[in-house]
């Protein structure tokens, strides 16, 4: 397995670590947390820009937690990535940078770009492992 392999969940979890941790310690952000615990939770995001906007940015991380932790999970059973990974993260990584330069789009776009070199290196041995496997079924 090429070492890059290991590093790109690695990198998505890291990427979710820092969103989950803005999310909690940025003070706008943080305000809009403090805002929700201190009107009960429930029923009070629903028309608070601040607070719609802090909702979907947590959840977007606990996302970016479970595609790391997946990633991570299919490297450590397969050696390999998914397959379509480093597509899928620049094609969230693309219209993010373009429409907020100044994101967290470009750690994606970074990681994507790793995805899909790692993707590359690992081909050969893919290739080599399914040409054995053929050939074990055949004989």
């Amino acid at each position: 397995m090429p070492a890059l392999t290991k590093w790109v969940p690695r990198g998505i979890i890291g990427i979710a670590v820092v969103h989950l941790g803005y999310g909690l310690v940025v003070p706008n952000m943080a305000k809009a947390l403090g805002e929700i615990v201190d009107e009960g939770i429930v029923n009070t995001v629903d028309g608070h820009p601040a607070r719609e906007s802090w909702s979907w940015f947590m959840l977007t991380g606990l996302t970016w937690l479970g595609v790391g932790e997946m990633a991570r999970r299919t490297v450590r059973e397969t050696g390999q990535l998914p397959p379509h990974l480093g597509g899928w993260l620049l094609a969230v990584a693309t219209p993010l940078t373009v429409v907020m330069p100044v994101s967290g789009g470009w750690l994606i776009a970074a990681v994507g770009a790793l995805a899909l070199r790692a993707a590359r290196q690992e081909r050969p041995h893919a290739i080599a492992g399914a040409k054995q496997e053929s050939a074990q079924i055949g004989a």
